[in-house]
């Protein structure tokens, strides 16, 4: 039960077999933890099959972006399964006083949410309270406190830090841009606007997609070590 992708970057669903992602409602979800955050993954990614792309074409597809596309009969159905796996953990997602999509550009994500907080039962709260970060605020922290690499990679951080002084400092920092390695370095949101007073509560986070954790980090210190919050993840997509 895993992905097609045609040439023309059309995605579809196999149930002959798991390449790519395992989109079956007996093989999922799955559980893990992240840096001490506790993680429901819906489908699982793995690397089977030519594509090392992993899931990511479905996704994409599911966002509308990148030249992917999915059809309606196949988004119905792999949402349809989303939530049957969703209904399989009802019991311990019931436990959450809110779910909070993570901020995107993308529609998808805050859809995804509205799914979870109806099987779990809990009221969406909006995270138009974040902000994505500015390159030159990033830039600015970066050379106030630079970080700790590994020594294979100082050479990629200068890259970066080359990149981001070219571009104007009121650029939105772009995770998807920064190579996957250096992205757990930089936070990616700042509070902005009204707070919500989230303290003592738990707050289910929802994201489509996890790489690298950096943007689950990154809420994780604003709702968490800011606010008060304990904070879980419920991603869309595993990583591998």
């Amino acid at each position: 039960m895993g992905i097609e992708v045609s040439a023309d970057n059309v995605v579809t669903i196999n149930d002959q077999h798991e390449k790519g992602v395992d989109t079956s409602v007996a093989g999922n979800p799955n559980k893990s933890r992240f840096k001490g955050i506790p993680l429901f993954h819906v489908f699982k990614r793995n690397q089977r099959g030519a594509r090392r792309d992993d899931g990511n074409p479905l996704i994409h597809a599911l966002k509308d972006r990148r030249g992917f596309s999915i059809l309606p009969f196949w988004r119905n159905l792999i949402m349809s399964r989303a939530k049957a796996i969703l209904e399989k953990s009802k019991a311990e997602l019931e436990g959450f006083d809110f779910v909070m999509p993570m901020p995107s550009s993308s529609p998808f994500c805050a859809q995804f949410a509205e799914m979870v907080s109806q099987v779990a039962g809990a009221p969406l709260l909006a995270s138009d309270f974040l902000r994505k970060r500015t390159v030159g605020e990033v830039l600015a922290e970066v050379k106030a406190h630079p970080p700790k690499v590994r020594p294979g990679k100082t050479s990629s951080l200068a890259s970066q830090v080359h990149a981001w002084e070219k571009m104007s400092p009121e650029s939105q920092y772009q995770a998807k841009e920064v190579d996957l390695s250096l992205r757990p370095l930089f936070s990616g949101f700042a509070m902005d606007g009204d707070i919500p007073d989230v303290q003592g509560k738990r707050v289910l986070v929802v994201d489509d997609l996890f790489a690298t954790g950096s943007s689950l980090l990154s809420v994780r210190e604003i709702l968490g070590g800011q606010m008060g919050a304990e904070v879980c993840g419920l991603c869309f997509l595993s990583g591998t």
